[in-house]
């Protein structure tokens, strides 16, 4: 679900319990001059993120371990990117995207 943008003073105006309830629908982006200053989230989401985030970092680690161990000093992307579980498409896509910028 994408994060709604709001600026402080609107946030300012609808006070602290209304945006805590609203986080718990949707992450709320708060602005300043249309610049993001602040996210108020809900903490179940943000448990989840961090479950996530964390899975994700065991699963590079031991994955790096596991291509360490194996003697290769050159790891092809394919084989990189089917221990992380990526797709090798979508990582040069993005590293095209990336490149450009």
């Amino acid at each position: 679900m994408k994060p709604l943008r709001m600026p402080m003073s609107t946030a300012s105006r609808k006070g602290v319990s209304a945006l805590a309830v609203e986080a718990g629908d949707h992450r709320i982006v708060l602005t300043s001059h249309g610049r993001p200053v602040a996210v108020v989230d809900g903490a179940e989401r943000i448990d989840e993120d961090l479950r996530r985030i964390r899975e994700a970092a065991r699963i590079v680690v031991e994955s790096a371990a596991d291509l360490a161990l194996s003697g290769t000093r050159a790891f092809p992307l394919e084989d990189v990117c089917a221990r992380l579980g990526l797709d090798p498409r979508q990582v040069r896509a993005r590293a095209s995207e990336l490149a450009g910028e």
